[in-house]
């Protein structure tokens, strides 16, 4: 489904009712045909008695609906502005909850719900997806420049291909525990953590120190643009949902794959999350200026460049 190409407006014209949006979801759901969520039997009876259609199983008689078990089950909103909404945060510069509001002609509330319940998806879609082979990690910050305790610790770590160039880049902010205030700096188990998490076990991991690696520089100033200039700067509560949002964009570019095919297919196959769950109190970080790690070298298969 390559539609990366189209225009809002020509897109809008694609998905103009219901029932296409339906059919491009079962199709995204189920791409290698149904299969019921309970007993897994390929055959089902179609029962259109309903907005939406549903499925019932020929196997379980167990009956669902194409978004049950996505992020849009239980929602109210027509499909027809979900996938618009969809095709607007797939676009390279995104879109701000206000102006998906006015665009999809819904409350400022539904439309902040819709681009959080997305960006869960893709947040999905990065927990599956790993660094691999050679990956450098730095240290960079979001926020004002002038203001060092408004700026966010965060560790920015990229695949690198044999012309030292990303292949895949992740941005993640460090645990609360894992920095020291006082010496203001990411500590060692910061970093473990980001490793552990995020790159694979086979990969080898180089950590950096001091100058950030050429290729991560205009990372850092495209997605503080982008916080700023979509969404007028970002607290450090939700950083990270935008955060992923923006390296799903990015990792899909450098693998040359359609964006929002794949963000569909993240949406049609990802649980719902509920608005209490989504609101609910987070630790944040609130530390100034963050230094790198210790002048200790670190043992294992971490190759430390402290001048690089």
């Amino acid at each position: 489904m390559f539609l990366d190409h189209l225009t809002f407006e020509a897109f809008c014209q694609q998905f103009n009712s219901e029932q296409t949006c339906a059919e491009a979801l079962f199709e995204a759901r189920w791409p290698d045909g149904f299969r019921c969520p309970t007993c897994r039997h390929s055959h089902f009876y179609l029962i259109q008695t309903r907005r939406l259609p549903l499925y019932e199983c020929r196997s379980c008689r167990h009956q669902t609906s194409v978004i049950a078990g996505t992020i849009m089950e239980g929602s109210p909103t027509l499909l027809t502005r979900w996938f618009q909404a969809m095709f607007l945060i797939s676009r390279p510069s995104g879109i701000s909850a206000s102006r998906l509001s006015q665009v999809i002609q819904v409350t400022y509330k539904t439309a902040w719900l819709i681009a959080r319940k997305i960006r869960h998806a893709l947040q999905q879609a990065d927990e599956g997806d790993p660094l691999t082979g050679v990956v450098r990690v730095d240290p960079i910050s979001y926020g004002y420049t002038y203001y060092s305790e408004a700026q966010q610790p965060l560790l920015i770590g990229g695949s690198l291909d044999e012309r030292d160039e990303p292949k895949q880049v992740k941005i993640k902010q460090p645990d609360p525990s894992h920095v020291n205030n006082a010496l203001r700096w990411i500590e060692k188990p910061g970093v473990q953590a980001f490793v552990k998490d995020h790159i694979d076990e086979q990969a080898v991991t180089v950590l950096g120190r001091g100058k950030l690696h050429p290729a991560f520089n205009p990372i850092k100033w495209k997605v503080t643009a982008w916080l700023n200039n979509t969404f007028n700067g970002i607290g450090a509560k939700h950083l990270q949902a935008y955060l992923d949002e923006f390296c799903f964009r990015l990792n899909l570019k450098l693998r040359r794959v359609p964006v929002f095919s794949q963000l569909l297919h993240w949406c049609a196959t990802t649980p719902t999350l509920t608005y209490k769950d989504l609101t609910r109190s987070k630790s944040v970080l609130t530390v100034p200026w963050v230094v790198w790690g210790s002048k200790a070298k670190w043992k294992g298969k971490y190759l430390t460049l402290w001048n690089a």
